[in-house]
C-alpha cells in the first residue's frame, strides 16, 4: 500500500492525528496545510523560555485518545483540580471542584451566592444533577462517546427553562460556558450538559501536558514532518464517478487514491460541493464560537495565592483570567508567571478588528476594574512580553441535533464518494479529543479501504 497516495486536507489536530496514524500503518500521506505551520487551534508558541498555548488549553478526564497520544509521544501529563474566584453580585466567592460534604460546608456562602440554596435553586439543581448522574455513560468526551444518542432538538436555554432553573443558578451553570464558548443558550443541550457533567462526574479534574497543549500539536507535527506541506491551501477536492480523485491547489492538481478532509465543518461544503444533500443539511448545523486571547509574561504571580483563575459570569466585557503557571509551572522560567485573558461572546467579535495593543488594553482595563482581592494584575505597559491570538472560529458548539445528524454522515458519504472521509471535532463530541479521535478513525477507515483494494 505504500505506493497509494492519501491526501489529508488540513493540519489541525484531526489532520495531524490522521497523518500520524497512517504512518503507523505503513502509509505515508501528504498533509496539506494552508497556514505557515500545522497545528490549527491547538498550536503553541515559545517566547523567551515561556511556553504559550494559542488556542486549546485543557484536557478533561475522558480525553482517552489525547492521553494515549501524549503517552506515545513522551509528553507527561499534569493533573489539576482548579480553584476559581467568581465575581457574583458585586463580590468575590471561590469554588473548588471537590464535591465532598465538608467542601460544601466550607463554601456555604458561595453556594448561597451562586443560587444553589434557594428553594427553587435546590429543586432545579437537584433535577440537573440527577439527570447528569443518570446519563453518566453519555456525559463523556471519549472517542467512542455515545453523547449523540441523547442529542435532540432542544437547546440548552430551552432545557434550563423546562427544568425551571432560576436566573441566578442559570448564570452559575452557563457562566463558564458563556465566557469560553460564547452564548451557550442556543446550542444543543446534550453538548452543553456534557461540559457540566465533566466537572460533576469527575470532581473537576483536568489534565494538561506539562508544557501546554501546544506541545502535543508540535510533537505530532514533528512526527509527521516529512508528510506535511505548509502554505498550501486546497481550493477544491475533485470528485468524479463517485470517487475523490485528487485536490486542487494553486498551480496544480494533486492526484489521490483517498482523501481525508480535516478542515472545520463550515469549510467543507466549499471544498466538496458534490456531497449528498442530507450531508449538506447536517453540516449546516455546525457552528463555532469566536474567541480572543491575550497572553502576558510576568515576573510575579498575577492572581491571589492558590487561585488558578477568575470568572466574571455576569459581565460581558471582562475576560476569564488564568494564572497558567499555577497549574503548569514548567511553562515559565523559575519565578515567572503567565497571565491568560480569554473572552468569547459578542465581545470577542468587537475586539478582533482592533490592533494587538488595543485588544490588550481593553481586556486588561476591564479586568483591573474588578480585580480579585490580593491580585497583582499588570498595567497596560507592564509585562515581559504579550501576545494576542484571534479566532474567528474557536470552539465548535453547533445547533441542537448537530451531534445526532453528524453521526449519520459517514454512511451517507460512503454510499456516494467511497474514498472520501471527513475528520474534525464536529464529527465527534466537539473538543480536542474529538478532533484527535476523528483523525485516527478516518485514517483507520482509509487504511482498511486501501488494504481491501489491494486484496
Amino acid at each position: 500500500m505504500s505506493d497509494k497516495r492519501v491526501v489529508i486536507v488540513g493540519g489541525g489536530f484531526a489532520g495531524l492525528c490522521a497523518a500520524y496514524t497512517l504512518l503507523k500503518r505503513g502509509i505515508t500521506p501528504l498533509l496539506l496545510e494552508a497556514e505557515e505551520r500545522a497545528g490549527g487551534r491547538g498550536k503553541g508558541e515559545r517566547v523567551d523560555g515561556f511556553s504559550l498555548d494559542m488556542g486549546a488549553f485543557v484536557f478533561t478526564s475522558t480525553y482517552d485518545t489525547a492521553f494515549r497520544l501524549c503517552g506515545e509521544l513522551g509528553l507527561p501529563l499534569v493533573p489539576s483540580m482548579m480553584k476559581f474566584g467568581h465575581y457574583r453580585k458585586g463580590r468575590w466567592v471561590t469554588t473548588t471542584p471537590d464535591q465532598s460534604f465538608w467542601n460544601f460546608v466550607r463554601h456555604l456562602r458561595t453556594a448561597i451566592t451562586m443560587g444553589f440554596l434557594s428553594p427553587a435553586g435546590m429543586r432545579a439543581g437537584s433535577k440537573v444533577m440527577r439527570e447528569i448522574h443518570r446519563q453518566a455513560p453519555y456525559m463523556s468526551f471519549a472517542g467512542d462517546s455515545p453523547l449523540a444518542e441523547i442529542d435532540d432538538d432542544e437547546s440548552f436555554g430551552e432545557y434550563l427553562e423546562r427544568l425551571r432553573v432560576p436566573e441566578t443558578l442559570q448564570v452559575t451553570l452557563r457562566g463558564p460556558l458563556d465566557m469560553i464558548l460564547g452564548d451557550p443558550m442556543p446550542a444543543g443541550q446534550a453538548l452543553m450538559r456534557a461540559y457540566i457533567g465533566e466537572t460533576m462526574l469527575h470532581s473537576g479534574r483536568v489534565y494538561m501536558p506539562e508544557r501546554g497543549i501546544g506541545s502535543l500539536s508540535e510533537a505530532l507535527a514533528n512526527a509527521c514532518a516529512d508528510a506535511i506541506r505548509v502554505s498550501t491551501p486546497v481550493r477544491r477536492i475533485v470528485v468524479a464517478d463517485g470517487k475523490a480523485t485528487g485536490v486542487v491547489v494553486d498551480g496544480e492538481t494533486i492526484e489521490a487514491d483517498a482523501v481525508i478532509c480535516a478542515v472545520p465543518g463550515t469549510k467543507v461544503l466549499d471544498l466538496v460541493p458534490e456531497l449528498p444533500e442530507e450531508t449538506r443539511r447536517a453540516l449546516g448545523a455546525v457552528s463555532y464560537s469566536t474567541g480572543c486571547r491575550v497572553v502576558i509574561g510576568l515576573d510575579h504571580s498575577p492572581l491571589p495565592p492558590g487561585w488558578h483563575g477568575a470568572l466574571y459570569p455576569e459581565d460581558d466585557d471582562t475576560p476569564l483570567l488564568l494564572n497558567r503557571t499555577a497549574f503548569l509551572p514548567a511553562c515559565a522560567p523559575p519565578g515567572k508567571s503567565i497571565l491568560d485573558l480569554l473572552i468569547g461572546r459578542e465581545r470577542a467579535k468587537e475586539l478582533i478588528p482592533l490592533s494587538d495593543e488595543e485588544v490588550k488594553r481593553e481586556l486588561l482595563g476591564a479586568a483591573r476594574r474588578k480585580a480579585p482581592p490580593g491580585s497583582a494584575l499588570p498595567g497596560d505597559d507592564e509585562g515581559l512580553f504579550y501576545r494576542v491570538y484571534r479566532w474567528e472560529e474557536a470552539l465548535c458548539m453547533g445547533e441542537p441535533g448537530m451531534l445526532a445528524a453528524m453521526a449519520d454522515v459517514p454512511g451517507q458519504i460512503a454510499g456516494r464518494i467511497e474514498n472520501l472521509v471527513l475528520a474534525g471535532d464536529y464529527t465527534r463530541v466537539p473538543a480536542v479529543n474529538g478532533a484527535l479521535s476523528s483523525g485516527e478513525g478516518a485514517a483507520i477507515a482509509v487504511a482498511d479501504l486501501l488494504a481491501s483494494r489491494a486484496g
